[in-house]
C-alpha cells in the first residue's frame, strides 16, 4: 500500500497535484556538493519545502527583499546585534513563504540561540547550519543550476508534448 504524502509544514504551500515541481526540496539541497556537511538543526517538519531561488542576508531588515520559496543564506553577521528577536525573524520569514534559512553561525553568533531553534521547530521552518568552510557563491551556483536544469526539463517535456499534438492535428 502506498504511503500518503506528508502534509506540508505550517506556512509552506501545499504542492499542487500532478504539477511538475521546478524547485528542489530543502532535503534535496543538502545533497548538493556545495552543501556537504550542512545539516538541518531545527524545523525538520519543513524539510520538504520547495526551494526555487537563493538570497543572501546582508542586513537585519531583510524582509522587503525576500521572496517565497527562497533559501536564505547568512553568516549571522546581520543578526548579531539585531533589535528584532530572532524568534520573530523566523516567524516573519515563514510568513513571507521562505523555504529555509542557512546560517554559518560560529564566527558571529556562536551557537544558534535556543529561541531561534524553538521558533523554527514550532513553525516547521528549516534552519540549516552551514560548515564554516562553505562558500555562498558555490551554494548559489549549485542550487540555481539544479533549479534551472529542472525548469529546462519541464520546458523540454512541454515542447515534446506540443510537437506531438501538433503532428496529430
Amino acid at each position: 500500500m502506498a504511503e500518503e504524502p506528508a502534509a506540508p509544514a505550517k506556512g509552506a504551500a501545499a504542492p499542487a497535484k500532478n504539477a511538475a515541481t521546478i524547485g528542489l526540496t530543502v532535503d534535496q539541497t543538502l545533497t548538493l556538493p556545495a552543501l556537504a556537511g550542512a545539516r538541518i538543526v531545527a524545523g525538520h517538519a519543513g524539510r520538504h519545502r520547495v526551494v526555487e531561488r537563493v538570497n543572501v542576508m546582508e542586513v537585519p531588515d531583510i524582509l522587503p527583499w525576500v521572496k517565497p520559496k527562497e533559501l536564505l543564506l547568512t553568516t549571522g553577521y546581520p543578526l548579531r546585534h539585531s533589535p528584532t528577536p530572532l524568534a520573530a525573524l523566523i516567524a516573519d520569514l515563514d510568513r513571507a513563504g521562505l523555504s529555509a534559512i542557512a546560517i554559518k553561525p560560529h564566527r558571529y553568533l556562536g551557537d544558534l540561540p535556543p529561541e531561534l531553534l524553538a521558533a523554527a521547530d514550532a513553525l516547521g521552518f528549516p534552519v540549516i547550519e552551514l560548515p564554516e568552510g562553505v562558500a555562498f557563491d558555490d551554494i548559489l551556483t549549485d542550487v540555481l543550476s539544479d533549479v534551472l536544469d529542472r525548469q529546462s526539463a519541464v520546458l523540454a517535456r512541454a515542447d515534446h508534448v506540443h510537437r506531438a499534438l501538433a503532428q496529430i492535428a
